[in-house]
Order: structure tokens, then sequence, then C-alpha cells
């Protein structure tokens, strides 16, 4: 039996079957595996621009994800930064189609910033009829900064993690309540993990438990295990001998055996500018091979969006390019069908660079993805375009 169910299109649980001449060598290498072939954009389709937020003085729309119960009908939820010189924090909102992303509802607001705390991140899970939204929050002043304004600028630390959950696809959203190992910074006791932070898709287990991916303090990184959805538990985190320092992690199971897990992460750029790191669990993320270098899928400092299709193809959505200028500034991405090799990349989004925001705070770039499957090999994918808009398209990789 497979060790893993993901979710099918339909949104009903399925089995989820890195001297001279060697730089130059080298570099070369790495040019040919980040390569986009230019021509081949056929599979993306239908760009819309959910929300646009150009008068932004603060960090702009961003961090986006995305759920989708069927072709028409989608969710995708963000960040909003709204304070000047303050990156990472803002407060969360959402907007929905349902006419399959030829419009998207005026956004509402999940998560209110106030007086006291804002919003770190927005991380989606769908579980039968139900979806789940995990949120972190951050307090609005840290003392501990060392600029001495007393504000929190940077969206650390994380001292609760907040869930909402929709019945209706969505449209609306309630509390529901969770324990979480987050550790509380304004106590003396180790409640669990610092800064917990949640940025790729939770997997259900084939006898019904969870796994969420996690990364924290420290760059640990690992899974958090709930048979309910209420209490989670951390399990030990992925073993770093070289420092790679993992980021942002993404879930999904080996297309190569149904009962292993692959976790796929940015890695330190101080290491690799070229390739994100991996590592797998042959039980359910009690533990885990040490993090290594994966040439063949990309990464430059930035989210690595990874997962398993219906069809067992490796989708993965990533800023690839070497150029200093041009940081964050293109999507690519690859496919890699069961028993083949990776696919050349392909160009996913390379928006205008000109920044349009009045105040000059918009950064130019396409990053971020996140993608959801809503038919077999088709997916809807949300992006960060400029950190003043939030776009959505379709992706089809069917025919790969």
């Amino acid at each position: 039996m497979a060790l893993v169910t993901g979710q099918r299109p339909s949104g009903a649980p399925r089995p989820i079957y890195l001297t001279t001449f060697l730089t130059l060598a080298a570099a070369l290498l790495a040019a040919l595996l980040i390569a986009p072939d230019s021509a081949s954009a056929a599979g993306v389709s239908d760009v819309r621009t959910v929300h646009t937020n150009q008068e932004t003085e603060g960090d702009g729309p961003r961090v986006p994800d995305i759920i989708s119960t069927s072709a028409d009908n989608a969710v995708v939820a963000w960040r909003e930064g709204t304070l000047p010189g303050r990156v990472d924090e803002g407060y969360i909102r959402y907007s929905y189609t349902t006419d399959g992303g030829a419009k998207w509802s005026h956004p509402k607001v999940l998560a209110q910033e106030t007086s006291e705390y804002l919003w770190h991140y927005v991380t989606l899970y769908q579980v039968g009829d139900e979806l789940f939204a995990y949120l972190g929050r951050t307090p609005v002043l840290d003392d501990s900064e060392t600029d001495g304004d007393g504000n929190n600028d940077n969206g650390l630390p994380i001292n609760d993690i907040v869930v909402k959950r929709s019945t209706d696809q969505g449209h609306t959203w309630q509390d529901y309540a969770v324990d979480m190992p987050l550790d509380d910074p304004a106590t003396t006791t180790d409640e669990g993990l610092g800064n917990l932070a949640f940025a790729g898709r939770p997997l259900q287990l084939a006898n019904g438990d969870h796994v969420m991916p996690y990364w924290a303090s420290g760059r640990e990184n690992g899974v958090l295990y709930s048979t309910d959805l209420k209490k989670w538990v951390a399990r030990p985190a992925i073993p770093d001998p070289n420092k790679y320092m993992g980021g942002e992690p993404q879930l999904t199971v080996s297309q190569d055996d149904p009962n292993k897990l692959i976790m796929v992460a940015r890695s330190n750029y101080a290491v690799s500018k070229v390739s994100a790191v991996t590592a797998t669990s042959d039980n359910g993320g009690q533990s885990w091979t040490d993090w290594a270098l994966d040439a063949n899928v990309p990464s430059n400092d930035s989210k690595v969006f990874f997962t398993t299709d219906s069809a067992g193809r490796y989708l993965t959505i990533a800023n690839t390019s070497l150029d200093a200028s041009a940081y964050r500034k293109v999507l690519n991405y690859k496919v890699k069908s069961p028993g083949k090799a990776w696919g050349a990349a392909k160009l996913f989004a390379d928006g205008p660079a000109d920044d349009p925001t009045p105040a000059g705070t918009g950064a130019g770039w396409d990053t971020y993805p996140m993608a959801d499957e809503y038919a077999p090999g088709k997916f809807f994918v949300v992006w960060e375009h400029d950190t003043s808009a939030i776009k959505v398209s379709r992706l089809d990789i069917s025919d790969t």
C-alpha cells in the first residue's frame, strides 16, 4: 500500500505513487541545465492579474498560495505589506474564481493587521471538501532589533500560528483551533520550534494522517505530523552536515517509490547559486537522508515549487538566472515523467521589469510560485510580480 495520498484534481484523495578550464566547464553545464527553451511556453495560458497594489509603501502583495477545487473554482491567498521599510509582514487577503480564472472576486481580508500584530505568511491545504489556511503571526513591535526604533522590520519573531477553515471552496472562512509546536519567544519555556513557518503544501498519508513541511529558526527543516488536523507534533529535522540551509521546503512523494517522501528546498546562495537541495524519507518523515544538492532542480536563493502530479510527473517552477541583475526576474518550469530524464527548462513568466509603483518600491520580478492540479497534468499557478501584483495562469504538462 502506498505511504501517501495527495489530492486528485477533483479534490478527492488519491494514491501518490548537484583551474580556468574547470570553471568554464562548470559554468557551461550550469547554463545548459537552467537555460529555458524560449520557444516552448505553449503550456502556459490564461494569464490573469488577480490583484494589484501599486500604491503600497511597504512590501506589497507577496508570497501567494492557491488551491483549486475544480477546473472552474480556485482560491488565492497572499500577504499584503503596508508599512514603509518593513518587509515580510502585513495582512492576509484572498480572492476566488468560479469561472476557471477568467474573473476573480474583489479581494477580501482573511487576517487583518492590528495595533499589536501583523502576519508573515499564509499556506493553503485541502482535505476532502474542507480548505485550511495556516497563517504565521508576528508582533508590530520588536525591541530586540539593532536599529533601536522598537518596530518589527522583518516579520519576526513568529509568535502564533492561526488556522482558518472554509467549507465553501474558500469563499468564507472561520477560525479553527490547533495546537502547534511553536516556541513562544515571550516565555522562558521551550514549547517547540522557533519562528515556525510553512511554505509548501501538506500531504495526507494513506492511513489518513497528515504531514506538513516546515522550516524554522536555524534553517531547520522537517515535517509536522497530525492525526486529526488539530494537534501537530514536530518530527526530527533533516540532517544538514554541509550547511546547505534549506528554506521554504516543498513536500511530495517520490515518483520512483510510492512509499518514499521527497523534500525539496532552496539552498544557501553562498553554497550553490544553481541547485536546490533534496532529502528523502521512507517512513513518513520520521527520519530523513542528509540534504544534498540536486543539479536537476534549479534554485537561485528563491522559493522553488515542486510537486508530483496525478500521473506521477515531477513539476518544478523556479527562478534560475545566474545574472545578478536578473535576480528573481524570470520563472521557468521543468517536468520529469516517470522513468525518463528531466526535460529542458521552459519559460513560465517574465513580466515587464519596469517598476510601476509611484513610490519606487516595486522589484520588477516574477517569483514565489505555487500551483495546484485541477485536472490530470493541468495546474492553476500563482506567483508574485514586482511586489505589486498577484498573477495566476494555467499550466498544462499533460502531453509530456
